[in-house]
């Protein structure tokens, strides 16, 4: 079961909001290093945590299980890809 579950509704479609999501990914990639490689409208998130972010029609979804370590800046991290969401969607 995943430790980070963020979803967040859209009406921008599914390309616009797959393009926001890599541009928000990108940013991620060079403030906290996150890695990974997107299939098809699916984001797999393999280090500096596991999971995924996927696009839908309607939908932005992150899905993060965290490593032991990781689970005490839960709330944190939680915040912050809110914000990017947020920011990403708006």
């Amino acid at each position: 079961m995943a430790d980070i579950n963020i979803a967040r509704k859209h009406t921008l479609g599914k390309e616009e909001a797959k393009k926001r999501a890599n541009d928000m990914l990108e940013k991620m990639k060079d403030k906290v290093g996150i890695k990974g490689t997107w299939s098809g409208d699916t984001f797999n998130v393999t280090d500096p945590v596991k999971g995924t972010f996927v696009v839908t029609d309607s939908e932005m979804r992150c899905e993060l299980t965290l490593s032991f370590l990781m689970k005490a800046m839960k709330g944190t991290i939680e915040q912050k890809i809110s914000e990017a969401f947020d920011k990403a969607l708006s």
